[in-house]
């Protein structure tokens, strides 16, 4: 199973409500360590299209409730789910995820 997804960064907000909605409580923290806006709209932009390519890739109506973390040397992974791997990518205002299950 595979599931891919882009989106523009331009439609992410800093907006209290939106974080809450998308983001787990793990994956705040990690948001609230990046210093610039530009590197939290990336942030949010690589969870959102992660999150949307679990969906794409499972079917699994909770996937909003998954939490995309990086590990010590940056690397994202799905925590609770070894059996998905992702990869996340930003480059001229948008971010890119695949999501690939064994």
């Amino acid at each position: 199973m595979i599931g891919v997804d882009i989106t523009d960064l331009s439609r992410f907000t800093e907006e209290e409500g939106f974080l809450r909605h998308l983001l787990t409580e793990e994956e705040r923290k990690e948001y609230e360590q990046r210093k610039t806006h530009s590197r939290k709209m990336e942030y949010l932009g690589g969870r959102f299209a992660t999150k949307e390519a679990i969906f794409k890739a499972t079917g699994d109506p909770q996937f909003l409730s998954y939490s995309i973390l990086n590990d010590a040397q940056g690397k994202p992974y799905i925590k609770d789910h070894p059996e998905l791997s992702v990869s996340i990518s930003h480059d001229g205002g948008f971010a890119v995820a695949v999501v690939m299950g064994v």
